[in-house]
């Protein structure tokens, strides 16, 4: 694969533009804004048409603006090429949005190559490279920017090399493929996704099963129900026999009952009076407005978290005050005391100094006794050196007293400054240090004063808050006198006397209330007058038994109606019910048999997953090894590193120094980019084999010049089967290539 000549008719800032290539190593040489990048991005542009890859719709990246023609409103350009011993003129019109392939040899526009398809406006590229864009981007062609980006698009690049190291699926993609099943198993589903297939079926299943089993309890009740509606009707009918026998034997005695009701009568007008008269002494409740009660409360409630804030602020404000009246006295009299604490210290200097001044007479009187002992001995009276020793004893005796008077001397003087602090301060200090120790943190005189200010600060704010309270206390109590002023029953009733005798007042109406709704149903059930008229008490006589029953025959027989017609009802509602049974029961089938179908196809779809990840696994083994050992033979030519350059599944580096491994952002940039280059080299030949080319933009520019000659040793090597176009704004590249004896075509931009 190689680019033979390039036609920027117009692109960017390129008008009627030519540029030949040789077949092996081209170097284009270019100031900056010369137009490197440009005619890199026309390469591009006429292979891909500068569009976004695996869109269904079309969508162009940035590009396609940016590289816009500056001085024409056409947008146009063509590429000659060769594959295979072919060569082909691709024409794109980037403002029409076509591009057309022609046979150099024929003339002819190509248009039975495989997979052609003029919609897809970045077939060319895909066709000549077997790869889309992003990958073209990321192994064919490659620059500084993007070898210091993050590679985007190494899953893609990945896939590609695992269906290219499977000779026998070469139109397979894994990830599709992968994609695919896990869509088909995602489409199908879980349990528990109830939107897809399997989920729904699963909770129709549920639902189904849970009516089936509805289903059977009610079959259940409809056979347990006809067997009692059969005894309904049997002891009905010896009810209805049984009244019949005691109706031509009994006649109903209605005397009895119109006393009873008479009586009863009488006992609730009693019981009704008796609520009447209890009411009429708490009356008065009613005539309380029940807003003044809640405005008494809440008045009353206010005065009460009132009264606990005032106690709380106060013992606040006590504590508060006994250090500011402490602190002010001693700020008060601060010089007076600092004056008498600068005389403690000068006298305890003083005593320090005694110390001192001891050691000094000691060591004067020890060298003026060996002074004398000597002069003794040299004069030859060594019976007398016994005198020099006494001398110093005396000597030390008289040090010793008077160090001892000048201390005494000072701590009485001490002794005086200290009950002069206490007359004060009002203070018990029992000795100078307990003073100064005392009087430390006053030594920061503004620390003192400020920390005082607080505390005024703060007693001032509790003033502030505790007349607050104040005003808000009379002003409560301003609001309860006008209050029980507006109403008087108010004043001589206690608020919770209130509440409970309401409930009781409440309580009273409903019963009274009751009493009425009883006397208006004895009254509306018995008609006194007619029945006393009309009925002789002496004309019917029963039994109690016989009356007692009568009235529970009638009731039984009642009931058995009344059950008879409930238990019917219920019957054909469940008949309704199991006669589904059958229906549910076939539906049910049918659902258990569909999640069968989609486990199965699951079931399936995880299992060639499996074997599909396993023949990645496998293929990962294949190519990996043979891009490490591309890269590393290529490192140890170009640099003579011998640490180990490893290259992982997804195409990140690491470095091993035969200690440990190590990521690689510990590499520097120029060892970065070199491997970036050698990765893409070795992911070439991957995927194209020998036949493919390498457009380098400035990708070396970090690169020390040793190992960049290197490079370019290596990179002419590679050019002897591959195509190597070579970006370079620097004269070093000519120059080590001049060095290095390589043949190279040299294209100079101006």
């Amino acid at each position: 694969m190689k680019i033979i000549r390039l036609d920027l008719i117009s692109f960017g800032r390129f008008n009627n533009y030519t540029i030949e290539f040789g077949d092996k190593f081209n170097l284009i040489y270019g100031l900056n804004e010369s137009g490197k990048t440009t005619i890199s991005k026309f390469i591009e542009g006429v292979f891909y048409g500068f569009v976004k890859p695996y869109l269904k719709r079309t969508v162009y990246t940035e590009d396609y603006e940016k590289y816009r023609p500056w001085n024409n409103e056409n947008y146009e350009g063509s590429i000659l090429v060769e594959k295979d011993d072919k060569r082909y003129v691709i024409y794109r019109n980037f403002k029409e949005k076509y591009f057309n392939i022609f046979n150099e040899t024929t003339g002819n526009n190509e248009t039975d190559l495989d997979g052609f398809n003029r919609d897809n406006l970045s077939f060319p590229g895909e066709y000549f490279f077997k790869m889309p864009s992003d990958i073209f981007t990321s192994t064919v062609f490659s620059n500084l920017k993007e070898l210091d980006s993050e590679n985007k698009n190494v899953n893609s690049i990945v896939d590609m090399l695992l269906n290219s190291s499977d000779s026998n699926n070469d139109s397979v993609s894994f990830k599709k493929a992968l994609d695919n099943l896990e869509k088909m198993k995602s489409s199908i589903g879980t349990k528990q996704s109830k939107s897809k297939p399997l989920g729904s079926l699963y909770q129709k299943k549920f639902d189904l099963e849970d009516e089936i089993k509805n289903i059977n309890n009610d079959k259940k009740e409809y056979e347990d129900s006809l067997n009692k509606l059969n005894e309904y009707k049997f002891k009905h009918e010896r009810l209805l026999l049984n009244k019949e026998k005691l109706v031509s034997l009994h006649k109903k005695n209605d005397i009895e009952k119109i006393e009873d009701a008479k009586n009863y009568k009488m006992q609730i007008l009693k019981e009704k009076a008796s609520l009447l008269d209890t009411i009429s002494k708490i009356k008065y409740i009613n005539d309380i407005n029940e807003d003044d009660v809640n405005s008494l409360e809440h008045e009353n409630k206010i005065l009460n978290e009132n009264r606990i804030k005032f106690n709380e602020l106060s013992k606040k404000k006590k504590l508060l005050n006994k250090d500011y009246y402490q602190l002010k006295a001693k700020l008060s009299n601060y010089e007076t005391i600092s004056n008498y604490i600068e005389e403690i210290n000068n006298l305890n200097g003083k005593l320090n100094g005694i110390a001192k001044l001891n050691i000094k007479l000691i060591v004067i009187g020890l060298i003026f006794t060996f002074i004398v002992s000597a002069m003794i001995y040299m004069m030859g009276k060594t019976k007398e050196l016994v005198i020099a020793p006494i001398l110093f004893v005396l000597y030390y005796i008289v040090v010793i007293f008077l160090s001892k008077l000048r201390k005494l001397s000072f701590t009485r003087q001490l002794n005086k400054i200290v009950q002069k602090i206490n007359q004060i301060t009002n203070m018990r200090y029992k000795s100078h240090n307990e003073v100064i120790n005392d009087f430390r943190y006053d030594s920061n005189m503004d620390k003192s004063i400020d920390y005082l200010n607080t505390l005024e600060e703060q007693i001032n704010g509790i003033d502030l808050r505790l007349d607050s309270i104040i005003n808000e206390d009379e002003n409560s109590k301003s609001k309860i006198n006008s209050i029980l002023s507006s109403s008087k029953n108010l004043k001589n009733v206690d608020v919770e006397d209130y509440r409970r005798k309401r409930i009781e007042y409440d309580q009273l109406i409903h019963r009274i209330s009751d009493k009425d709704d009883q006397l208006q149903k004895i009254s509306s059930e018995y008609d006194f007058s007619i029945l006393l008229d009309n009925v002789d008490s002496d004309s019917i006589k029963l039994d109690d038994n016989d009356i007692k029953d009568i009235n529970v025959l009638n009731k039984e027989i009642d009931e058995s109606i009344e059950k008879n017609a409930k238990l019917y009802e219920r019957t054909k509602i469940l008949e309704k019910s199991v006669n589904l049974l059958l229906e549910k029961e076939e539906k049910l089938s049918d659902i258990n048999e569909n999640i069968q179908k989609y486990e199965n196809e699951i079931i399936s779809i995880e299992l060639a997953m499996d074997l599909i990840n396993k023949s990645i696994n496998k293929l990962h083994k294949n190519f990996i090894p043979r891009i490490n050992k591309k890269v590393s033979e290529m490192m140890v030519y170009s640099t003579k590193d011998k640490d180990r350059f490893r290259v992982d599944e997804n195409l990140d580096v690491s470095i091993y120094d035969g200690v440990k491994f190590y990521e690689q952002k510990h590499l520097s940039s120029g060892t970065f980019d070199l491997l970036s280059v050698f990765i893409r080299i070795s992911v070439l030949e991957e995927l194209m084999g020998l036949d493919y080319l390498m457009i380098l933009d400035d990708c070396f520019v970090q690169l020390d010049d040793v190992r960049y000659k290197k490079c370019l040793d290596l990179l002419f090597k590679i050019s002897n089967n591959n195509q190597i176009i070579l970006f370079s704004c620097q004269n070093r590249d000519e120059q080590l290539l001049n060095e290095l004896d390589i043949i190279f075509k040299k294209i100079e931009l101006k």
